[in-house]
């Protein structure tokens, strides 16, 4: 697994769904399958959506480095293929924008155009690759074996049902958004299924009770990380790491309007 392929995992956590062990005997039927299925469809029809994310990266036993904390929005919209969002990063208040073809990156108050390589095979066509990905979000909720309900859980307003979805790895690797990722990351189709499998991917998602809607998801993977520098002598990230994303879904189907910043000046890295 190598460390580029982090840029999988975390559209993989913008599209899919996971959890270990929230426990519950729970029920396999055909009807959970049935629930989500519409609630995917629904998502399609919607065109856009807003999420509330949360990310953890906390470090594998016997690694170094330290853990890192991620909160933003995004707001997507899947049919146009444009995306802003705003998050905090260890401190620091970051907005990506993606609009026709090109994506932005605003920090330290001036905003970038990212046309050269962030990290290592990383640049602006990996980039675009992972907005088609993002805008793939119900195939990739609809590719699974098997949904089981683990009970009822109130997200926001919504009272939910929590359902652990069981993923199907090889039919997400053949996803054409997926396949083109994984070439601009150096991955075969072997390498990207094998990726998948190494990860450990679990997935949740909560559906709305009296609307087949999703409100949340929840992914969960291991994953190697690119390295950012140490302090005092620490490495800032951990080389191996359990990535954990929620997602909240508290608007659909609203117009995400994005523009590309007048003063935007050539990203030539941190």
């Amino acid at each position: 697994m190598t460390r580029k392929a982090l840029a999988l995992t975390i559209p993989l956590a913008l599209l899919m769904v996971a959890v270990l062990l929230l426990g519950g005997c729970g029920t396999k039927s055909q009807e959970p399958m049935e629930t989500l299925a519409t609630a995917v469809q629904a998502a399609r029809d919607a065109g856009s959506a807003h999420a509330q994310m949360n990310v953890s990266l906390s470090p594998l036993e016997g690694e170094s480095g330290m853990g890192l904390n991620i909160q933003g929005d995004a707001w997507l919209d899947m049919n146009a293929g444009v995306l802003e969002a705003r998050f905090t990063v260890m401190g620091m208040e970051l907005s990506l924008r993606y609009v026709d073809g090109t994506a932005y990156l605003q920090f330290g108050g001036k905003w970038y155009v990212l046309t050269s390589d962030i990290l290592e095979g990383v640049g602006e066509d990996t980039i675009a690759a992972l907005v088609d990905v993002l805008a793939s979000i119900p195939e990739i909720f609809a590719s699974s074996t098997e949904v089981t309900e683990l009970g009822d859980e109130k997200v926001g307003d919504y009272e939910c049902t929590r359902m652990e979805v069981v993923p199907d790895l090889q039919a997400i690797s053949t996803l054409e958004p997926v396949q083109k990722l994984a070439t601009e990351l150096g991955m075969d189709p072997d390498e990207l299924v094998a990726y998948l499998e190494d990860a450990d991917v679990v997935m949740e998602v909560c559906v709305q009770k009296d609307e087949p809607v999703m409100r949340e998801v929840y992914l969960a993977a291991s994953v190697e990380l690119p390295t950012i520098g140490d302090l005092v002598g620490i490495p800032l990230l951990p080389e191996k790491a359990r990535v954990e994303i929620t997602m909240d879904f508290p608007e659909y189907g609203m117009e995400v309007e994005v523009q590309a910043p007048a003063d935007a000046t050539p990203f030539e890295g941190l």
